[in-house]
């Protein structure tokens, strides 16, 4: 009975997880400026200066991150088609194979955010390291 219970587990689970809908794409990832500006700005109260530096800036690294797009993409097609076919050495070979590939997508992102972190007065930092440290915690919860 315990073998029947333990199989018949993931299948209910993934019942449920199927019949929820998908979640809407975050649209700071796609609108030029995004939420994720908005967020900034009015979190550190940002200038108007300094908003427009920060456009600038994350403007900068979004053409950057068009170049990376297709292959990480591709990436995340070719990892979804191993998970589903419980291929785990096709899972590892890709992961290590697009590793200097999400390097790159993550040095991108983290030289945005330190050019960012420059534009920033001594309160608007420690607002943004208290940010920072809430996130932290939340996703270490």
């Amino acid at each position: 009975m315990k073998k029947l219970g333990s199989l018949l587990l993931p299948l209910f689970a993934a019942g449920i997880l199927s019949a929820q809908p998908a979640a809407p794409p975050q649209a700071h990832h796609r609108a030029p400026g995004g939420q994720m500006m908005q967020r900034l700005s009015t979190r550190l109260n940002l200038t108007a200066d300094q908003q427009q530096q920060a456009k600038a800036i994350f403007q900068q690294s979004r053409q950057q991150m068009k170049a990376l797009a297709p292959k990480l993409k591709e990436e995340r097609q070719s990892v979804a088609a191993a998970v589903k076919s419980d291929n785990e050495p096709q899972i590892d070979q890709v992961l290590q194979q697009n590793a200097p590939l999400n390097a790159q997508a993550r040095a991108i992102h983290a030289k945005a955010m330190a050019k960012f972190y420059q534009l920033l007065t001594a309160d608007q930092k420690a607002k943004f390291d208290q940010g920072r440290s809430r996130m932290r915690m939340h996703r270490n919860a």
